[in-house]
Protein backbone atom coordinates (compact mmCIF):
# COMPACT_ATOMS: atom_id res chain seq x y z
CA UNK A 1 0.00 0.00 0.00
CA UNK A 2 0.94 3.35 -1.00
CA UNK A 3 1.16 6.70 0.84
CA UNK A 4 1.79 10.45 -0.22
CA UNK A 5 5.40 9.48 0.40
CA UNK A 6 5.28 7.76 -3.14
CA UNK A 7 2.41 7.76 -5.24
CA UNK A 8 -0.57 7.17 -3.21
CA UNK A 9 -3.16 9.87 -2.21
CA UNK A 10 -3.60 9.38 1.65
CA UNK A 11 -1.26 10.29 4.17
CA UNK A 12 0.35 6.64 6.02
CA UNK A 13 -1.05 7.46 9.05
CA UNK A 14 -4.73 7.89 7.93
CA UNK A 15 -4.44 4.84 5.22
CA UNK A 16 -3.12 2.64 8.67
CA UNK A 17 -6.40 4.37 10.27
CA UNK A 18 -8.77 2.93 7.46
CA UNK A 19 -7.22 -0.83 7.27
CA UNK A 20 -7.15 -1.26 11.34
CA UNK A 21 -11.23 0.06 11.10
CA UNK A 22 -11.73 -2.66 8.62
CA UNK A 23 -9.76 -5.50 11.02
CA UNK A 24 -7.07 -5.65 9.70
CA UNK A 25 -3.93 -6.74 12.65
CA UNK A 26 -1.39 -5.39 10.27
CA UNK A 27 -0.14 -3.70 7.56
CA UNK A 28 2.87 -2.67 5.79
CA UNK A 29 3.19 0.75 3.58
CA UNK A 30 5.26 -0.15 0.90
CA UNK A 31 6.36 3.36 -0.83
CA UNK A 32 8.57 2.86 -4.00
CA UNK A 33 12.30 3.37 -3.01
CA UNK A 34 11.23 4.50 0.33
CA UNK A 35 11.74 1.86 3.49
CA UNK A 36 9.12 2.47 6.12
CA UNK A 37 9.74 1.27 9.48
CA UNK A 38 7.95 -1.05 12.01
CA UNK A 39 5.56 0.37 14.52
CA UNK A 40 4.35 -1.95 17.46
CA UNK A 41 1.09 -1.24 19.34
CA UNK A 42 -0.96 -4.11 21.67
CA UNK A 43 -3.54 -4.26 18.60
CA UNK A 44 -2.14 -3.36 15.63
CA UNK A 45 1.12 -3.61 13.48
CA UNK A 46 2.66 -1.76 11.15
CA UNK A 47 6.03 -3.84 9.47
CA UNK A 48 8.57 -2.08 7.64
CA UNK A 49 8.26 -2.16 4.12
CA UNK A 50 8.62 -0.93 0.50
CA UNK A 51 8.44 -1.00 -3.18
CA UNK A 52 11.68 -1.43 -5.61
CA UNK A 53 11.23 -1.39 -8.74
CA UNK A 54 13.65 -2.32 -12.34
CA UNK A 55 12.73 -2.04 -16.08
CA UNK A 56 10.18 0.44 -18.05
CA UNK A 57 6.79 -0.42 -18.01
CA UNK A 58 6.33 1.37 -21.73
CA UNK A 59 8.01 -1.80 -22.88
CA UNK A 60 7.88 -4.61 -20.24
CA UNK A 61 8.60 -7.84 -23.11
CA UNK A 62 11.48 -6.42 -24.80
CA UNK A 63 12.51 -4.96 -21.16
CA UNK A 64 11.39 -6.61 -18.18
CA UNK A 65 9.50 -4.92 -15.41
CA UNK A 66 9.92 -6.62 -11.77
CA UNK A 67 8.32 -4.90 -8.33
CA UNK A 68 9.96 -6.46 -5.11
CA UNK A 69 7.76 -6.06 -1.98
CA UNK A 70 10.01 -5.99 1.37
CA UNK A 71 8.49 -6.16 4.28
CA UNK A 72 9.45 -6.77 7.72
CA UNK A 73 13.42 -5.19 6.99
CA UNK A 74 15.35 -4.77 10.54
CA UNK A 75 17.83 -2.07 9.24
CA UNK A 76 18.08 0.21 6.83
CA UNK A 77 18.76 -1.12 3.28
CA UNK A 78 21.79 -0.72 1.23
CA UNK A 79 20.35 -0.42 -2.65
CA UNK A 80 21.55 2.08 -5.41
CA UNK A 81 18.30 2.08 -7.13
CA UNK A 82 18.98 1.91 -10.86
CA UNK A 83 16.04 0.91 -13.63
CA UNK A 84 18.82 -0.96 -14.81
CA UNK A 85 19.17 -2.88 -11.42
CA UNK A 86 18.84 -6.81 -11.58
CA UNK A 87 15.56 -8.45 -9.59
CA UNK A 88 18.06 -10.61 -7.94
CA UNK A 89 20.21 -7.35 -6.42
CA UNK A 90 16.84 -5.85 -4.95
CA UNK A 91 15.78 -9.11 -3.43
CA UNK A 92 19.54 -10.01 -1.81
CA UNK A 93 19.11 -5.74 -0.76
CA UNK A 94 15.94 -6.79 1.15
CA UNK A 95 17.01 -10.07 2.54
CA UNK A 96 20.65 -8.42 3.70
CA UNK A 97 18.49 -5.63 5.86
CA UNK A 98 16.47 -8.34 7.15
CA UNK A 99 13.36 -8.54 4.99
CA UNK A 100 11.35 -11.19 2.94
CA UNK A 101 11.09 -10.18 -0.65
CA UNK A 102 7.47 -10.38 -2.25
CA UNK A 103 7.51 -10.75 -6.33
CA UNK A 104 4.37 -8.21 -6.82
CA UNK A 105 1.82 -8.53 -9.81
CA UNK A 106 3.63 -10.56 -12.08
CA UNK A 107 0.77 -10.89 -14.71
CA UNK A 108 0.48 -6.98 -14.69
CA UNK A 109 4.20 -6.73 -15.55
CA UNK A 110 3.88 -9.48 -17.95
CA UNK A 111 7.00 -11.20 -16.11
CA UNK A 112 8.43 -14.09 -17.79
CA UNK A 113 7.73 -17.42 -15.58
CA UNK A 114 10.66 -19.31 -16.67
CA UNK A 115 13.04 -15.86 -15.83
CA UNK A 116 11.70 -16.09 -12.21
CA UNK A 117 13.15 -19.72 -11.57
CA UNK A 118 16.35 -18.18 -11.94
CA UNK A 119 16.04 -16.06 -9.10
CA UNK A 120 16.84 -17.49 -5.30
CA UNK A 121 15.34 -15.85 -1.85
CA UNK A 122 11.80 -14.57 -2.89
CA UNK A 123 9.54 -15.89 -0.07
CA UNK A 124 6.49 -15.20 -1.94
CA UNK A 125 4.96 -14.08 -5.45
CA UNK A 126 0.81 -12.31 -5.43
CA UNK A 127 -1.56 -14.33 -6.87
CA UNK A 128 -3.71 -11.43 -6.84
CA UNK A 129 -3.38 -7.57 -6.84
CA UNK A 130 -6.36 -5.39 -7.04
CA UNK A 131 -5.17 -2.54 -7.86
CA UNK A 132 -4.19 -4.50 -11.05
CA UNK A 133 -7.95 -5.23 -11.62
CA UNK A 134 -10.63 -3.01 -13.20
CA UNK A 135 -11.51 0.23 -13.05
CA UNK A 136 -7.54 0.33 -12.84
CA UNK A 137 -6.13 -1.80 -14.48
CA UNK A 138 -6.67 -5.29 -16.10
CA UNK A 139 -4.65 -8.00 -14.73
CA UNK A 140 -5.05 -8.73 -11.38
CA UNK A 141 -4.62 -12.81 -11.10
CA UNK A 142 -1.09 -13.85 -11.38
CA UNK A 143 -2.60 -17.94 -10.65
CA UNK A 144 -1.31 -19.53 -14.49
CA UNK A 145 2.03 -18.46 -12.69
CA UNK A 146 2.09 -20.37 -9.63
CA UNK A 147 1.14 -23.50 -11.40
CA UNK A 148 3.69 -22.82 -14.45
CA UNK A 149 6.43 -22.59 -11.86
CA UNK A 150 5.43 -25.33 -9.55
CA UNK A 151 5.14 -27.87 -12.93
CA UNK A 152 8.72 -26.89 -13.10
CA UNK A 153 9.46 -27.60 -9.16
CA UNK A 154 9.06 -24.14 -7.72
CA UNK A 155 6.23 -23.91 -5.03
CA UNK A 156 5.97 -20.77 -5.03
CA UNK A 157 4.01 -19.18 -1.81
CA UNK A 158 0.69 -17.06 -2.58
CA UNK A 159 -0.02 -13.87 -1.21
CA UNK A 160 -2.83 -11.13 -2.37
CA UNK A 161 -2.37 -7.56 -1.71
CA UNK A 162 -4.48 -4.10 -2.59
CA UNK A 163 -1.65 -2.65 -3.52
CA UNK A 164 -3.72 0.66 -2.74
CA UNK A 165 -3.02 4.02 -4.13
CA UNK A 166 -5.88 5.93 -4.77
CA UNK A 167 -8.18 4.45 -1.62
CA UNK A 168 -11.35 4.82 -3.88
CA UNK A 169 -12.53 1.41 -3.38
CA UNK A 170 -9.33 -0.97 -4.17
CA UNK A 171 -8.59 -0.74 -0.60
CA UNK A 172 -9.41 -3.74 1.81
CA UNK A 173 -9.92 -5.89 -0.47
CA UNK A 174 -7.30 -8.80 -0.51
CA UNK A 175 -4.81 -10.01 1.83
CA UNK A 176 -2.21 -12.56 3.24
CA UNK A 177 -4.17 -14.48 6.33
CA UNK A 178 -0.46 -15.34 8.29
CA UNK A 179 -0.54 -18.18 10.97
CA UNK A 180 1.23 -16.56 13.81
CA UNK A 181 1.36 -17.70 17.79
CA UNK A 182 1.25 -13.80 18.12
CA UNK A 183 1.06 -10.24 16.87
CA UNK A 184 4.45 -9.05 17.20
CA UNK A 185 6.69 -8.69 14.39
CA UNK A 186 8.93 -11.31 15.44
CA UNK A 187 6.27 -13.82 15.32
CA UNK A 188 4.27 -12.73 12.26
CA UNK A 189 7.93 -12.51 10.54
CA UNK A 190 8.61 -15.77 11.55
CA UNK A 191 5.41 -17.23 9.98
CA UNK A 192 6.09 -15.57 6.07
CA UNK A 193 9.96 -16.74 6.87
CA UNK A 194 8.53 -20.18 7.18
CA UNK A 195 5.46 -19.70 4.80
CA UNK A 196 2.81 -19.80 7.09
CA UNK A 197 0.12 -17.53 5.36
CA UNK A 198 -2.43 -17.91 2.44
CA UNK A 199 -3.82 -15.26 0.55
CA UNK A 200 -7.57 -14.28 0.33
CA UNK A 201 -10.19 -12.03 -0.04
CA UNK A 202 -12.56 -12.83 2.39
CA UNK A 203 -13.07 -16.78 2.45
CA UNK A 204 -10.96 -18.80 5.18
CA UNK A 205 -9.15 -22.15 5.08
CA UNK A 206 -9.57 -23.52 8.53
CA UNK A 207 -7.46 -27.20 7.64
CA UNK A 208 -5.66 -28.31 4.76
CA UNK A 209 -4.52 -32.59 5.36
CA UNK A 210 -2.72 -35.02 3.26
CA UNK A 211 -3.28 -38.59 4.18
CA UNK A 212 -2.47 -41.87 2.45
CA UNK A 213 -4.32 -45.03 2.56
CA UNK A 214 -3.04 -47.89 0.59
CA UNK A 215 -0.73 -46.23 -1.84
CA UNK A 216 -3.17 -44.19 -2.49
CA UNK A 217 -2.90 -40.31 -1.36
CA UNK A 218 -6.15 -37.97 -0.30
CA UNK A 219 -6.44 -33.77 0.92
CA UNK A 220 -8.97 -32.73 2.72
CA UNK A 221 -9.82 -29.11 3.07
CA UNK A 222 -11.83 -27.89 5.52
CA UNK A 223 -12.84 -23.77 5.45
CA UNK A 224 -15.73 -21.52 5.83
CA UNK A 225 -18.94 -21.72 3.78
CA UNK A 226 -18.36 -21.44 0.09
CA UNK A 227 -19.59 -22.41 -3.21
CA UNK A 228 -16.68 -23.91 -5.21
CA UNK A 229 -14.08 -25.33 -4.30
CA UNK A 230 -11.19 -26.08 -6.09
CA UNK A 231 -7.79 -28.25 -6.37
CA UNK A 232 -5.49 -27.60 -8.71
CA UNK A 233 -2.46 -29.67 -9.74
CA UNK A 234 -0.22 -30.48 -12.87
CA UNK A 235 -2.69 -33.58 -14.31
CA UNK A 236 -4.55 -32.31 -17.26
CA UNK A 237 -8.06 -33.82 -16.89
CA UNK A 238 -9.74 -34.92 -13.70
CA UNK A 239 -13.38 -35.47 -12.86
CA UNK A 240 -13.16 -34.21 -9.01
CA UNK A 241 -11.37 -31.04 -9.27
CA UNK A 242 -14.07 -28.51 -8.83
CA UNK A 243 -16.48 -29.31 -5.96
CA UNK A 244 -19.66 -27.37 -6.37
CA UNK A 245 -22.15 -26.19 -3.77
CA UNK A 246 -26.03 -27.02 -4.72
CA UNK A 247 -29.06 -25.14 -4.40
CA UNK A 248 -29.08 -23.09 -1.31
CA UNK A 249 -26.76 -25.39 0.27
CA UNK A 250 -22.91 -24.26 0.63
CA UNK A 251 -19.29 -26.21 1.31
CA UNK A 252 -17.23 -26.25 3.86
CA UNK A 253 -15.21 -28.94 3.27
CA UNK A 254 -13.77 -31.06 0.32
CA UNK A 255 -11.58 -34.30 -0.81
CA UNK A 256 -9.21 -34.76 -3.70
CA UNK A 257 -7.64 -38.42 -4.77
CA UNK A 258 -4.20 -37.64 -5.53
CA UNK A 259 -3.85 -38.78 -9.24
CA UNK A 260 -0.46 -40.69 -10.07
CA UNK A 261 0.36 -37.88 -12.55
CA UNK A 262 -0.04 -35.35 -9.95
CA UNK A 263 3.29 -33.60 -8.66
CA UNK A 264 1.39 -30.75 -6.77
CA UNK A 265 -1.57 -29.13 -5.42
CA UNK A 266 -3.21 -25.77 -4.41
CA UNK A 267 -6.26 -25.26 -3.43
CA UNK A 268 -9.07 -22.38 -4.39
CA UNK A 269 -12.05 -21.46 -2.68
CA UNK A 270 -14.87 -19.31 -4.19
CA UNK A 271 -17.70 -18.02 -2.19
CA UNK A 272 -21.30 -17.12 -3.27
CA UNK A 273 -19.98 -13.29 -3.07
CA UNK A 274 -17.67 -14.22 -5.79
CA UNK A 275 -14.54 -13.86 -3.27
CA UNK A 276 -11.61 -16.09 -3.58
CA UNK A 277 -9.12 -17.47 -1.15
CA UNK A 278 -5.90 -19.42 -2.31
CA UNK A 279 -3.45 -21.65 -0.40
CA UNK A 280 0.06 -22.27 -1.61
CA UNK A 281 1.10 -25.37 -3.87
CA UNK A 282 2.40 -27.90 -2.04
CA UNK A 283 4.12 -31.16 -3.38
CA UNK A 284 2.39 -34.58 -3.29
CA UNK A 285 2.95 -38.07 -4.31
CA UNK A 286 6.21 -40.55 -4.47
CA UNK A 287 8.54 -37.74 -4.17
CA UNK A 288 6.39 -35.80 -1.19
Amino acid sequence: MHTTQSDGKIPGKEAARIYKDAGYDFIALTDHLLQSETIEAADFLQLAGCELDTGSERNPVQEPVYHIIGVGMTKKMEFEHSKKSHPQEMIDAIRDAGGYAILAHPFWSLTDPAAVCTLKGLSAAEIYNTFSGMPWNARPESSFYFDLWAQKGLLMPVTAADDSHLYDGEQTRAYMMVNSSSLSAKDICTAIGAGNFYASQGPRFENISLSSFGGTQSIEVTCSAVEKIIFYSDTIYCNDRVAVSKGDRTLISAKYTVKQTDHFVRIELIDRAGRHAWSSPFGVGDDD
